[in-house]
């Protein structure tokens, strides 16, 4: 397999207008170039990286039941069997459906959908999983249970969802953010996946420059990418803080909304107005809904958003 070559860029502390977050649990290891992940790699984060980087627990949460993991049907869908006493209506053995996630489909087959599988299978190989119910809604239209897996590794208690989206092996799929009691820890993990090209996310492996993406941007549009682009302005505006970039055809923008995750930020320390004139790169997945709005990456956490360095 022929990777990408190393992205420019650096990811020391001076290229970030933010404060460092590496002391916090759920931030996890610092973004890598492509090659030097790889896809072995990838499926190996089921132990390491995508482990390591979560904010893993002392213990299952309360109220979660313990089972055994049959057979994963694809990335985000396993029959398993319970091993105690359940709520009313849950069966000894269950079809389940991870929550917040959107796995690669294998009957198509679509990209990636058989190291999804891979990485949930080696995950749970022969370890007792404690599985979360979804409080809002039991079922989905297909009588599947919707949950949570945790399970213990050598780090602590692990959110399979969460460490599948870290991997890169899934999409974020949440109808109802405010019920999703884990929406910033998965929101985090897809960006650090994108971050570091991972998976899916393959197409932000490389930053492009803004006229590379605008040349051809039906391309790009939906897909992650890591785009370079000198910041002309900044503006607060109703949908977050917002750098403008200098020279775009169609009006491409950084939209930074960190009062949504607000933990991972140090608002206080954030120093947006000396970018201006500044290139900057960006991470995250390209939005273009209609031609009035133009393209804009929405940047949700410190580690989307580097100041660029020439090679």
């Amino acid at each position: 397999m022929v990777l990408p070559q190393r992205p420019r860029w650096s990811s020391s502390p001076s290229s970030s207008p933010f404060p460092s977050s590496s002391s916090r649990s759920s931030n996890g290891a610092s973004i890598t170039s492509a090659e030097e992940v790889g896809m072995r790699h990838i499926l190996a984060l089921g132990m390491g990286l995508a482990v390591g980087a979560l904010g893993a627990l002392a213990q299952p949460p309360a109220g979660s039941f313990p089972a055994t993991v049959l057979v994963w049907m694809d990335g985000d869908t396993a029959r398993i069997r319970f091993a105690e006493a359940l709520p009313s209506g849950v069966a000894k053995y269950e079809t389940v459906r991870l929550l917040g996630v959107n796995a690669p489909e294998l009957s198509t087959p679509e990209p990636f959908a058989e190291e999804a599988k891979t990485f949930v299978r080696n995950l749970t190989a022969g370890k007792t999983v404690y599985v979360e119910l979804n409080p809002w809604e039991r079922r989905d239209v297909h009588s599947r249970l919707l949950a949570y897996f945790w399970v213990e590794t050598e780090e602590g208690w692990v959110l399979v969802n969460e460490a599948l989206l870290r991997a890169g092996l899934a999409r974020l799929l949440v109808y109802y953010p405010e019920r999703e009691p884990y929406y910033c820890r998965f929101l985090h993990a897809v960006a650090l996946a994108q971050a570091e090209g991972l998976g899916l996310w393959g197409t932000a492996a490389t930053p492009r420059f803004l006229w590379e993406i605008e040349a051809d941007p039906v391309r790009y549009v939906t897909q992650a990418v890591a785009v370079v682009f000198e910041v002309s302005r900044v503006g607060l505006e109703p949908q977050g803080w917002v750098l403008w970039a200098s020279g775009s055809r169609y009006g491409f923008r950084a939209v930074l909304q960190p009062e949504l995750c607000r933990t991972f930020w140090r608002l206080e320390e954030l120093d947006l107005g000396r970018l201006v004139g500044k290139k900057v790169v960006v991470r995250g997945e390209l939005a273009w809904d209609s031609l009035r709005n133009g393209p804009r990456v929405t940047i949700h956490f410190p580690e989307q958003l580097q100041i660029w360095e020439e090679p």
